[in-house]
C-alpha cells in the first residue's frame, strides 16, 4: 500500500498544500516557543555571569535563612586584605552599589539631572561587570566613570565635570551626600544587561562612594553581602586547596561557590519561578494553533476520502482489505504532518538564526540560535499527533462501505445517531457552563456586597468562572455543526435575492455541513480568544481607572524639593494640564492623646485655586478658619478621627500646637504617611513646620492620554533635582503600559490561530471548487460569466469569515465580561465596555481575508473551460 498512498497523495497535491501549510505554521510557532526558551535562558545565564566580571568564584549567604544576617554584613567583615593576601587569590571585589543622581550644567540648557547607580571600582579592573569604551577607570578620589546612557542623555564626554548625589530616601543608611566637580574620567558600557534597570552603571573610587552616601566613617562600613573572587592556585597547590583557605577567612554564615554553581543555582531557581512558566504559558498558545491546524487537516482528508470513494472500492475489489485501506489514510496523514512540521522546524529556526545574526534584543534578552531536542522533536510530535487524529474519522469513513455503495455517486453523511449524541453532549456542556458562570457571579456579588457567602475566596471564584467558560465554549464547538450551517443558511436567505452569485453562494454553504463547520470553528476560536482579551484589557482598564479615581482628589503629584514658582509655570505650559497649583508640604507628629507619636503629612495651599486641582469639594471656610481638613477616606478607615476637635501636633523643635480638625469630601492624597491634611497657607506658615518641601498638583484637562500626560509632566520638570510624579493618572498610566503589553503579547500569539484559520478558509473554497467542477462548468455553459463565479466564491468566504467573526466576537465579549466581574469586582465598580474599535477591526480583517482567500480557489474554478470540466475523467 506504500506505493499506492504515495500515488494517491501526488494525485491529491494541490488539496494537501493548504493543509500542509497549516500543520508549517503550527509546528513553526512551538519550535520558535523552546527556541525563545533556550534563548531566555542563554540570556539569564549571560546576564547573571556579567556580574562577576572576571571572576570565577562567588561569596554568598549558605542559605536562605542567612541572608538576613548578611544583609547587615559590612565590608570589613570580609577581610578583603587577608583575602588578597592568599596564595593563589589574583582578584577581590565586593558587591558595594548605591542609587545616585547625577547633575551636569548644560550651556543655555541650565543643569540637568538622571538618576543612576554608581558601583565601587575594583583592583584589577576586569573584576568590574561594565566595559569601558573610552577613557580609563577611576583610580583617585574626584574621578567617575558615567555609563554610556547617562553621557547620551547629558551630553557629557571624557573630561566633562558634573556633581554626584544621593538622597536620604533612596540610601540604605538614611543619610545623604553629595560630591560637586567631579571628573568624569572613563565611558562605561553594560554589554550583558547586569545592571540594565538603570541603563547602565557608574563606577566611582571605593572613599567616594561612602562619601556619596553620607557614611563619614569610611569604606569598610559600607553594607555588602557578596563578594567575588579570582582564583588560580599557584604550582603546588589545588582550586580546592585556595577556596579552604578562603572560607577559613570568611564571616560566619557565608560560603564559597564557584562561578559556574551559581549560575546553575540561580537560573534554577528563576526557572522553577519563571522561565518555565513562560514556557509553558507560550507552548498552550502553540497547541492551540495545532488543534485549529487538526481541524483544516480533517476537512482536507474528509473530502479526499469522499472524492475517493470509486479509487478506494475498485482498491477492495482487487484484494485489498479494510485495514490496508485504513493506514493507507493513516500513512498520507503521517507523511503531511512530519514533510510539514520538519520544514516549519527548519523556517524556525531560520527565523531565529536571522535575529541572531542581526543583534535583535527583546528587553534584555538577546536572541540567539541554542538548537535541543525539545525544538525539534516535541513540534514533530505534536504535528504527527495532531494530522493522525484529525484523519482518523476519515480513515474509518473510507472502511464503512461496501465496494458497490462507494461506486455509487453519493455523498458522504454524518451518522444521524452520532449526531444526536453530539447534541445531547453538547447541551449538557452548555447548561454546567451556564450554570458554573451563573454561580461564580452570584458568589462574587454575594462576596462584594457583605453576604452569608462572603467567605468565598477570589482565585475559587475565578476558576469557577473559567471552568463555566470553558464548558460553554467547547459547547459552542462541539455544536457547531448544528448553529453554524443555520446560522449561514439564515443569513443566506438575506442575501440571495442580491443576485446569482450570491443565491449560488448560499445554496453552496449548505451542501457539507461538516466542512463548514469545522472552518468555521477554526476561526471562530481565534476571534473569540482575541475578542475576550480584548474586552478584558478594556474593562481592566477603565474599572482600575474608576477605582484610582475614587482614591486620589489629585490627577498628578510632582513631589521634589527643588520644586519652585518657575517649575509651576512649565507645568502650566504643558500640554494635557488643565490646572496647576504649588503647594507646601511637611511632616509632623501628634504629640499627645490617642493618636500620640503618629506622623501626619500637612499640605499648605492657596484657598482661592485649591478647588480647581482637586476632584472633590473643600470648604474653604474651614481652610480660612484655620482648621486641618482630614481626608473623607481617612475618616472612613478610622471612625476615632471623627470624634477629633483637635490634635497637638509638632515638627522638629516647634512647639506643639492644637490645629482644630474637620473632615472633608475630598478622597484622598498620595502622601507618605497613612494620616494626612490640608490647611491654609497661612496656617501653614504659622504652624513653624520644619523640612518643608514644594510639591505641583496637576489636573488633566481630559484631552492627553494619561501616559503622554505623565511623560510630559516628567520632561518639563528634567531640569529640577530628585523629583517624582505620582497620582491616579501615574499609576494609571503604568497600569495600561501593564495592560497594553500583556494584551499585545497575547494577541501576537493567538494570531497564530488565527492564521491558520484563514488558511482552513482558503482551504474550504480550494475543496468545493475541486467537488464542484462538473457544477461550475454547467453553470459557464447556461450563461453564468467568470466574474459571477468569482463574486460566488468571495461571497461564501465573506459568509464563513463574517459569520464565525461576528459570532466569535458576541462570545468573546460575553466570556470578557463574565471574566473580568469575577477578576474585578473585589475592587470596585466594574466597567463593561465595549471594544467597538477592535470589533470593527476583527470584521475589516475577517472581510479581506474572506477576499484574499478567495483568490486562488476562483482561478481554479475558472481555469478551466465548461468543455473540458464536462468530459469524463
Amino acid at each position: 500500500m506504500w506505493s499506492v498512498t504515495m500515488q494517491l497523495m501526488k494525485r491529491n497535491l494541490t488539496m494537501l498544500i493548504p493543509a500542509g501549510i497549516a500543520i508549517l505554521v503550527g509546528s513553526m510557532f512551538i519550535s520558535c516557543t523552546f527556541l525563545f526558551s533556550n534563548t531566555l535562558n542563554y540570556s539569564l545565564r549571560k546576564q547573571i555571569s556579567a556580574n562577576f566580571g572576571e571572576a570565577n568564584y562567588g561569596v554568598t549567604p549558605k542559605t536562605p535563612s542567612d541572608s538576613d544576617n548578611a544583609a547587615l554584613s559590612t565590608v570589613s567583615d570580609f577581610r578583603l586584605q587577608e583575602l588578597k593576601n592568599l596564595n593563589g587569590v589574583e582578584g577581590v571585589r565586593t558587591d558595594v552599589s548605591t542609587p545616585m543622581e547625577i547633575s551636569a550644567k548644560l550651556g543655555g540648557e541650565g543643569i540637568r539631572h538622571t538618576s543612576t547607580i554608581a558601583i565601587a571600582a575594583a583592583e584589577p579592573s576586569s573584576m568590574l561587570p561594565l566595559q569601558l569604551t573610552s577613557g580609563v577607570w577611576p583610580k583617585a578620589s574626584g574621578q567617575v566613570a558615567i555609563a554610556d546612557s547617562v553621557a547620551k542623555q547629558l551630553n557629557l564626554s571624557v573630561g566633562s565635570t558634573v556633581s554626584v548625589s544621593t538622597a536620604a530616601e533612596t540610601s540604605m543608611y538614611g543619610t545623604s551626600g553629595s560630591l560637586a566637580g567631579m571628573k568624569v574620567v572613563g565611558i562605561t558600557h553594560d554589554g550583558a544587561g547586569a545592571f540594565s534597570y538603570y541603563r547602565g552603571a557608574c563606577v566611582l573610587s571605593e572613599s567616594d562612594i561612602a562619601a556619596v552616601q553620607g557614611v563619614s566613617t569610611g569604606f569598610n562600613d559600607l553594607y555588602t553581602s557578596e563578594v567575588f573572587l579570582t582564583i588560580h592556585p599557584t604550582a603546588g597547590a589545588t582550586e580546592s586547596q585556595v577556596v579552604d583557605h578562603v572560607k577559613s577567612v570568611l564571616p560566619q554564615g557565608f560560603a564559597v561557590q564557584s562561578k559556574q554553581t551559581l549560575q546553575d543555582q540561580q537560573i534554577k531557581q528563576l526557572s522553577s519561578g519563571g522561565t518555565n512558566v513562560i514556557t509553558t504559558f507560550v507552548l498552550v498558545f502553540g497547541i492551540l494553533a495545532m488543534f485549529v491546524a487538526s481541524l483544516v487537516i480533517g476537512n482536507t482528508f474528509q473530502v479526499m476520502v469522499a472524492q475517493r470513494r470509486r479509487t478506494l472500492a475498485l482498491l477492495r475489489t482487487i484484494g485489498a482489505k479494510k485495514g490496508q485501506l485504513y493506514r493507507s489514510v493513516v500513512l498520507e496523514s503521517l507523511i503531511l504532518g512530519f514533510a510539514g512540521s520538519v520544514i516549519g522546524v527548519a523556517c524556525a529556526m531560520g527565523l531565529m538564526a536571522i535575529l541572531a545574526v542581526a543583534g535583535t534584543t527583546l528587553g534584555n534578552v538577546s536572541f540567539a540560535l541554542i538548537p535541543s531536542w525539545q525544538v525539534i522533536v516535541i513540534p514533530i510530535v505534536f504535528a504527527l499527533i495532531a494530522t493522525t487524529a484529525a484523519s482518523i474519522s476519515s480513515a474509518r469513513m473510507a472502511t464503512k462501505v461496501t465496494p458497490l455503495e462507494a461506486l455509487q455517486p453519493i455523498e458522504a453523511s454524518e451518522n444521524k445517531r452520532s449526531g444526536k449524541a453530539r447534541a445531547i453532549f453538547g447541551i449538557l456542556l452548555l447548561l454546567a457552563g451556564l450554570a458554573l458562570s451563573c454561580l461564580a457571579i452570584y458568589r462574587t456579588y454575594a462576596s462584594t456586597h457583605g453576604s452569608h457567602m462572603s467567605d468565598t475566596n477570589s482565585e475559587t471564584l475565578v476558576l469557577i468562572a473559567i471552568v463555566g467558560v470553558i464548558f460553554c465554549f467547547v459547547s459552542m464547538l462541539v455544536m457547531s455543526r448544528m448553529w453554524i450551517p443555520a446560522m449561514l443558511k439564515a443569513v443566506g436567505v438575506l442575501i440571495s435575492h442580491i443576485g446569482a452569485a450570491s443565491t449560488l453562494a448560499s445554496a453552496n454553504i449548505q451542501k457539507n455541513h461538516r466542512r463548514v463547520a469545522a472552518t468555521g470553528s477554526a476561526l471562530l476560536i481565534g476571534v473569540t480568544l482575541v475578542s475576550c482579551l480584548g474586552i478584558g484589557a478594556a474593562s481592566a482598564k477603565a474599572t482600575m481607572g474608576t477605582v484610582l479615581d475614587s482614591h486620589y482628589s489629585v490627577d498628578i503629584q510632582a513631589v521634589g524639593q527643588s520644586l519652585d514658582a518657575s517649575a509651576l509655570h512649565k507645568v502650566e505650559r504643558v500640554e494635557g494640564v488643565g490646572r496647576a497649583e504649588l503647594v507646601s508640604s511637611a511632616t509632623a507628629t501628634i504629640t499627645s492623646g490617642e493618636y500620640k507619636g503618629t506622623s501626619i503629612d500637612i499640605y499648605g495651599v492657596n484657598t482661592g485655586n485649591i478647588a480647581d486641582v482637586m476632584h472633590g469639594m473643600i470648604n474653604s471656610q474651614d481652610l480660612d478658619s484655620g482648621k486641618l481638613v482630614l481626608s473623607s477616606t481617612s475618616a472612613k478607615s478610622d471612625a476615632a478621627l471623627k470624634k477629633q476637635h483637635s490634635l497637638p501636633i509638632s515638627s522638629g523643635s516647634s512647639d506643639s500646637k492644637d490645629i482644630p480638625v474637620t473632615i472633608g469630601t475630598y478622597r484622598g492624597i498620595d502622601s507618605m504617611n497613612g494620616l494626612y491634611g490640608i490647611v491654609s497657607q497661612s496656617t501653614f506658615d504659622s504652624m513653624e513646620l520644619t523640612h518643608v518641601s514644594n510639591q505641583i498638583w496637576v489636573k488633566s484637562n481630559g484631552i492627553a492620554s494619561t501616559a503622554n500626560l505623565v511623560d510630559n509632566v516628567k520632561n518639563a520638570l528634567s531640569s529640577y533635582a530628585s523629583v517624582n510624579v505620582i497620582g491616579s493618572i501615574a499609576e494609571r498610566a503604568l497600569w495600561e503600559q501593564m495592560v497594553n503589553a500583556v494584551l499585545m503579547i497575547l494577541v501576537a500569539l493567538l494570531a497564530v490561530a488565527v492564521v491558520i484559520a484563514l488558511i482552513g478558509v482558503t482551504n474550504t473554497l480550494s475543496l468545493s471548487v475541486i467537488e464542484r467542477q462538473k457544477e461550475s462548468a454547467t453553470l459557464r455553459a447556461i450563461g453564468m460569466t467568470k466574474a459571477q463565479l468569482r463574486r460566488s466564491l468571495a461571497v461564501e468566504a465573506i459568509l464563513i469569515s463574517l459569520g464565525s467573526g461576528v459570532s466569535g466576537i458576541v462570545a468573546g465579549t460575553l466570556f470578557g465580561w463574565l471574566g473580568s466581574y469575577v477578576v474585578f469586582a473585589p475592587f470596585g465598580k466594574v466597567a463593561f465596555p465595549f471594544d467597538w474599535r477592535m470589533a470593527c477591526t476583527i470584521v475589516i480583517i475577517a472581510l479581506a481575508a474572506a477576499l484574499l482567500a478567495s483568490i486562488i480557489p476562483a482561478r481554479r474554478a475558472t481555469k478551466v473551460s465548461p468543455v473540458s470540466a464536462l468530459a469524463e475523467a
